[in-house]
C-alpha cells in the first residue's frame, strides 16, 4: 500500500453482516486550507456508522484524511465531501460525520452530515465527545475554558507500524514592577506617562506553589512544588502524536493549549490554585511556528525533528558564525527561513517556540522567547545579542522574539485566565526553557562532567561544562546555564523507533527475557526514518537494522545496543571537541525505567549511570519558576546584580528593542 496521500479508499468485508453494530473513529489532525485566504483549517472529525457489508480500512483512511492538507475548502463542502466519498466506498446503513474545526477570527464552525440507508430506522445517539477548548487572545477570542469534569473522550491512538516479521509481537530589559506592569523611569512620570505608581499584589500566601508545564512529543505534564522543591502535585495530558510526511513533521498548536489546560485542571484538583506564586514552560527545542500579532497561529507548528528546510540549511553553513546552534535542517532558523521563502510569514507577526507560544498564552504576551529556546534561531548565547549576520538572510521585519533570560518574569497571567482557572490575578509566569535543559535541571547532575542522558522518542544528551562547545556539522551545540554551559546534541534515535516495531505492552513482555550480560554482536544505528542529527549529522543517512535475528527478543536488544552505542559516540565526541570527559551519567525519560536497558548502557559507554533525582523535565522546570534548582550536592539561584559580568553587554535585538543591562548568574553555594 502506498505511503503518499491519496483519494482511494479501501474496504474489507464486516465480520458480522447479520448484526448492527457501531463503528467510532476519531481524526485529530485534520487539516485543509482556507479557500480564501490560503491559511491552514484544524479540524478533528468524529466518524460513527452502521456497516452493512463493507468496513473502511483505516490505512487508506489516514492516507484519504492526509491528501487534504495542501487543498482549498469550505468546512461545509468538506466535510459533506467526505461523508460522500465513505459513503460510496462502504455503503453503510448508517454514517455520521461530525467535523469540529478551531477557532478562526473568533469563531468555531461545527459540521454534522449524515446519511442512511431507505428504510434505516432512527439513527443513534451521538457519542460524547471532547468539549472544544475555546482560545482568548489578549481579548481578540473567547477566555479558554477547561475540559468539562466529565470524562473526555480519548482519541483512538495510531497503531504504530510493524515490520511484518515482528508483527507477532505485535533576558533583560526595562524592570517590571510586582504586577507585571513595566516601571516607568523619573523622565516618564515627569512627561505624564503614568502619573501614580503601580499598585502592589496582595501578599502572597507563605505556602506558596510553583508549576512547572512540560510540552512532549505525546503528553503535556504538570508539576507543582512548594518552595522547598518538593512536589505537591503533578498531572499529564496526552497529545497526539505529530502529522508525519516524509521529512515534514507538523502538529496542531491547539492541540497543546488543550492539553495544558487539561493538565492545569487535574492538579487544581489536589492543589487551590489561589496558592500559586508563579509558573514557567519548557517545550521541545526547535519547534517553531508562526502567529498574528495576537498569538493566532498562521501555520501549523514544524517539529523539533522536521528536517524539510535541507537547502535553507546549506544557506546558513555559508553565512551563519561557526559557533551558531542554528545549524542543521532541523534547526528553527532554517525552518523559518523555509516558511518565509514559500510565502507563508505574510501574514506573520511573530515567529515562537513551543514554550514561547504557549507562554504567550497564559499572559497575552507574545513575541517573547528565552535564550535556551532562541539558541536554534541563531541568538547568540555567548555575547547575549541577536547576531549581525541574520540581516543577511532578508528576515521579516518584527519576526524575531524579545529574548530573556530563563527565570527572567515574563508578565502575569491575564486577568480572564486567572478567574477562569481560579488563580490569583498577580501570578507570574516567568520565561521558560527547552525540555532538554528542564530534563538536565530536574535530574540534579552537579558539577561539570556530570551528564544527563534523556531516553524519550529521542536520545538527548546534555553535559555540564565550564566552557561552550559547537561544532555544527556534527550537529553539536550549547545551551547557558549562568556562567556554565550545557554542551550536548540529541539524536533522532530513541523510543520511537522502538514503537515502530513493538507496543509498549510488547516491550514490557520482552524486556525481562533480555541478557545484557551477553550482547549481541548486531552493530544496529536506529533511526526512525531517514535523517540523523548526532553524533552524525546527516540528513540523508538510513536506518541500519540488519541484519535481522531469528526472534524478536535479540532484535528487540539489538536496537538497545545500538543506541547504547550512540550515545557512547556522543559523549567520547563531546570529550573531543573540548567538553569535559563525562564522569557520571544520570537519566531521565521513559527508557529511564528499563533496568536492562540501563545495564547494557553501563557495558557500552563505560560510566557509571545514577538514577536522577527526578525524571520529569516539568520538576526542573518548575525549580525554575520557584527560583532555585537543588541538586543533591549544590544549589543553582538566580541573582540579579548589575555588576557582575554575565548579561552586562547592551545589545539591541533586531527589532531595535535592548536586552538589558541587568545580569544573572547561577551562583554554587
Amino acid at each position: 500500500m502506498t505511503t503518499q496521500p491519496s483519494k482511494q479508499l479501501e474496504t474489507f468485508e464486516s465480520p458480522n453482516p447479520d448484526r448492527d453494530y457501531t463503528i467510532e473513529i476519531t481524526m485529530p489532525e485534520f487539516t485543509c486550507l482556507c479557500p480564501k485566504t490560503g491559511q491552514p483549517d484544524f479540524a478533528t472529525l468524529y466518524l460513527d456508522y452502521i456497516p452493512d457489508r463493507l468496513c473502511v480500512e483505516l490505512k487508506s483512511l489516514k492516507l484519504y484524511i492526509w491528501s487534504f492538507r495542501n487543498e482549498g475548502a469550505f468546512h461545509e463542502a468538506v466535510t459533506n465531501r467526505i461523508l460522500s466519498d465513505l459513503v460510496k466506498a462502504t455503503q453503510p446503513r448508517y454514517m455520521r460525520l461530525r467535523a469540529e474545526f478551531y477557532v478562526r477570527g473568533g469563531i468555531y464552525t461545527t459540521v454534522t452530515a449524515e446519511h442512511r440507508q431507505p428504510g434505516f430506522g432512527l439513527p443513534p445517539p451521538p457519542p460524547p465527545s471532547e468539549e472544544t477548548v475555546k482560545v482568548e487572545l489578549a481579548g481578540h477570542e473567547p477566555p479558554p475554558e477547561l475540559p468539562p469534569p466529565a470524562k473526555p473522550r480519548p482519541a483512538r491512538a495510531e497503531a504504530a507500524p510493524t515490520s511484518a516479521r515482528f508483527r507477532m509481537l505485535a533576558r533583560a530589559r526595562r524592570p517590571e514592577s510586582d504586577n507585571g506592569a513595566e516601571e516607568t523611569t523619573p523622565a516618564e512620570r515627569a512627561a505624564g506617562n503614568r502619573t501614580t505608581p503601580p499598585a502592589k499584589p496582595k501578599a502572597a500566601p507563605r505556602n506558596e506553589v510553583f508549576l512547572g508545564i512540560d510540552l512532549g512529543t505525546s503528553s503535556c505534564r504538570v508539576v507543582a512544588i512548594d518552595a522547598k522543591g518538593a512536589i505537591l502535585a503533578q498531572a499529564g495530558a496526552p497529545l497526539p502524536l505529530p502529522h508525519k510526511s516524509d521529512t515534514q513533521i507538523t502538529q496542531d498548536p491547539l492541540l497543546w493549549w488543550k492539553a495544558v489546560t487539561a493538565g492545569l485542571a487535574q492538579v487544581f484538583k489536589e492543589i487551590d490554585p489561589g496558592r500559586v506564586s508563579a509558573m514557567a514552560v519548557d517545550g521541545t527545542s526547535g519547534t517553531l511556528l508562526l502567529t498574528d500579532a495576537k498569538g493566532v497561529p498562521v501555520t501549523p507548528a514544524l517539529m523539533y525533528n522536521d528536517a524539510r528546510a535541507v537547502d535553507e540549511a546549506e544557506t546558513l553553513l555559508s553565512v551563519a558564525d561557526a559557533r551558531s546552534g542554528a545549524h542543521g535542517a532541523s534547526s528553527s532558523l532554517a525552518k523559518l527561513l523555509w516558511l518565509q521563502n514559500r510565502d507563508m510569514s505574510k501574514k506573520a507577526a511573530h515567529a515562537l517556540h513551543q514554550a514561547d507560544w504557549i507562554a504567550g498564552m497564559l499572559t497575552g504576551r507574545f513575541g517573547v522567547s528565552d535564550y535556551n529556546n532562541s539558541l536554534k534561531l541563531g541568538y547568540d548565547v555567548e555575547t547575549l545579542c541577536w547576531p549581525e549576520w541574520l540581516a543577511t538572510l532578508g528576515l521579516k521585519d518584527g519576526l524575531l522574539p524579545e529574548v530573556l533570560r530563563p527565570g527572567d518574569r515574563l508578565g502575569n497571567v491575564s486577568a480572564d485566565l486567572a478567574k477562569k482557572l481560579g488563580l490569583r490575578p498577580d501570578t507570574r509566569v516567568l520565561a521558560g526553557t527547552t525540555d532538554g535543559v528542564a530534563s538536565f535541571l530536574a535530574a540534579g547532575a552537579a558539577k561539570p562532567g556530570h551528564a544527563v542522558t534523556a531516553l524519550g522518542s529521542t536520545l538527548v544528551l546534555k553535559l555540564l561544562s565550564d566552557k561552550p562547545v559547537f561544532a555544527a556539522e556534527h550537529g553539536v551545540y550549547s545551551h547557558r546555564l549562568g556562567n556554565l554551559w550545557l554542551v550536548g546534541g540529541a539524536s533522532n534515535s530513541g523510543g520511537a523507533v522502538l514503537l515502530q516495531y513493538f507496543s509498549i505492552e510488547q516491550l514490557r513482555e520482552l524486556t525481562p527475557q533480555l541478557d545484557p550480560e551477553n550482547l549481541t554482536g548486531l552493530e544496529y544505528y536506529p533511526l526512525p526514518g531517514t535523517g540523523e542529527r548526532f553524533p552524525i549529522n546527516d540528513p540523508t543517512m538510513q536506518p541500519i537494522l540488519e541484519p535481522l535475528p531469528g526472534d524478536s527478543v535479540t532484535f528487540l536488544q539489538a536496537m538497545l545496543e545500538g543506541m547504547a552505542g550512540i550515545e557512547a559516540h556522543g559523549y567520547q565526541l563531546l570529550h573531543k571537541l573540548g567538553a569535559p570527559r563525562v564522569s557520571e551519567i544520570r537519566t531521565t525519560g521513559g527508557g529511564a525505567q528499563n533496568a536492562a536497558w540501563t545495564r547494557i548502557r553501563e557495558r557500552i559507554v563505560g560510566t557509571p549511570i545514577r538514577p536522577a533525582r527526578s525524571e520529569l523535565a516539568a520538576f526542573g522546570t518548575a525549580l525554575l519558576a520557584a527560583g532555585l534548582v537543588t541538586s543533591g550536592l549544590f544549589f543553582l539561584k538566580i541573582a540579579k546584580e548589575s555588576h557582575l559580568p554575565f548579561g552586562s553587554t547592551r545589545c539591541a535585538d533586531r527589532s531595535g528593542r535592548t536586552n538589558g543591562t541587568g545580569s544573572a548568574i547561577f551562583m554554587i553555594v
